[in-house]
């Protein structure tokens, strides 16, 4: 899906280049990974883990350890018209955003990882107020199974346009979205079965069944060829 997506995610951190950080992805991306591999297995960690599912489901994942960094990959994609997706810390992303409105960059939504979000809720309420798509979370986790969740709806209404006139392609968004959203729910569901949290499950409804549109694409991939 990587490839076909309509999306780009570019993720802004100051500490993204250390070699502790990321390793799956990275391994994803056949970079070097001496450290790792003297600690060989390397144990799965959750946050790593949702990365990589992103990667893998959802849209094309670019790391910036600078705010020029960043600019520069922003131009690029907005080059091929990717619907962008910056992820940044909130000290970054406080700088960043001004930069961006005055380059005219379009971008489609802001993740905002920050450790206190009381101290950055005025400056991003700003924004928010202003039409800005900008969320906030101060647990990483929580913010890539939001990210998951929203991208899995965004690859939900492009197969919907597709399923008409491209059931195939149609379908693989659908699928894409279907393992994107469950890889969420995975992550989501609490180890305490007492635990009343319960993750959200909407795109089950949508997808499945005989009904679902993954039902509807395949169908309709079945009369094209027939």
């Amino acid at each position: 899906m990587t490839s076909n997506s309509p999306f780009s995610i570019i993720w802004l951190d100051a500490h993204i280049g250390l070699s502790t950080e990321c390793q799956g992805l990275k391994t994803l991306f056949q970079v070097d990974l001496a450290p790792a591999a003297a600690q060989f297995p390397v144990p799965v960690d959750p946050i790593d883990a949702m990365i990589c599912s992103i990667r893998e489901f959802g849209a094309s994942i670019s790391f910036a350890s600078t705010i020029e960094d960043a600019l520069q990959l922003i131009d690029a994609n907005s080059y091929y018209q990717k619907k962008i997706i910056l992820i940044t810390s909130a000290s970054f992303g406080k700088q960043i955003i001004p930069e961006i409105q005055e380059r005219d960059f379009s971008i489609h939504s802001y993740y905002i990882f920050c450790g206190n979000m009381t101290s950055n809720v005025e400056w991003a309420l700003e924004y928010f107020e202003n039409g800005m798509k900008i969320q906030m979370f101060d647990f990483e986790i929580d913010l890539l199974i939001r990210l998951s969740r929203d991208l899995s709806d965004a690859l939900i209404e492009q197969g919907k346009i597709l399923l008409n006139n491209n059931p195939q392609a149609a379908l693989n968004y659908f699928e894409c979205a279907h393992t994107l959203a469950e890889k969420a729910v995975e992550r989501d569901t609490p180890n305490d079965p007492n635990d009343p949290h319960r993750p959200w499950t909407t795109h089950r409804r949508i997808l499945d069944g005989e009904n679902g549109l993954i039902a509807q694409a395949k169908q309709a991939c079945n009369n094209n060829t027939s």
